[in-house]
């Protein structure tokens, strides 16, 4: 297979994608129309993760520069967080495993049971014996069907510019409630050549908006705070 076509930040775009994955119809990713409180409001209830579509060319490089010094300073993974790295050679995947992240990671934390014949679990139950997140991504790499999948969606997508192309300086990662912890995962952000999860500290189901808006606005916005091409979808229950 190819190199991996960008999917596009819109619910509408991407429900039907992580429906076909094994989220449960009634859960679904919102659109987020800001980062006030009173925006965040507005959000259904529960939220278990948030996925941010991002400006990367101010961006990325000093954050995972600064990540790669603090490193060491990272709590302990937890070995049940659902994890997967960009590797060379899947191109333009960073919607899919932000995607992938979310609701993973979403099902872990007891939000819902994903079916054991859907195909995210299938993936997941794949890669138990190897979860270093190369390996993770090294497999999806491989996941035809995944593509496929992903693809298909991609093609769906008809806004202009709104695509997760990192090619052109945009990137998707996603943000979840762990363990009552807030974890970054990027698949790319990477250090000595393994990616690994960013932990940024106690969080609460109620809190949950309130602290991943702080680190966007913080370590993201504030880093380009001219662009306007952020956008934000929450992954709740709708139903």
């Amino acid at each position: 297979m190819g190199s991996w076509l960008p999917l596009e930040s819109n619910p509408d775009v991407l429900n039907p994608f992580v429906h076909r994955l094994g989220l449960p119809v009634d859960w679904g990713f919102c659109d987020m129309f800001g980062l006030d409180p009173d925006l965040l409001a507005m959000v259904p209830q529960p939220c278990a993760a948030v996925c941010l579509l991002f400006p990367s060319e101010k961006i990325s490089k000093p954050r995972r520069e600064e990540f790669a010094a603090k490193a060491a300073g990272q709590p302990p993974v937890p070995g049940d967080l659902f994890f997967c790295q960009q590797v060379d050679g899947i191109g333009n995947a960073c919607g899919t495993i932000a995607c992938m992240h979310a609701v993973a990671n979403a099902a872990a934390s007891g939000n819902f049971a994903l079916d054991p014949e859907c195909t995210l679990a299938k993936f997941i139950e794949a890669t138990k014996a190897t979860p270093a997140p190369p390996d993770r991504g090294q497999a999806l790499l491989e996941a035809k069907e995944l593509q496929e999948m992903s693809d298909a969606t991609a093609a769906a997508g008809e806004t202009e510019g709104a695509g997760t192309d990192d090619a052109q300086n945009q990137h998707f990662i996603a943000f979840v409630n762990f363990n009552g912890m807030v974890y970054e995962l990027d698949g790319c952000n990477t250090h000595d050549g393994v990616a690994s999860p960013v932990c940024h500290g106690a969080t609460t189901a109620e809190t949950f908006l309130l602290d991943v808006a702080k680190v966007v606005q913080e370590q993201f916005m504030a880093r380009d705070p001219e662009n306007v091409n952020f956008n934000l979808v929450a992954l709740c229950k709708t139903e």
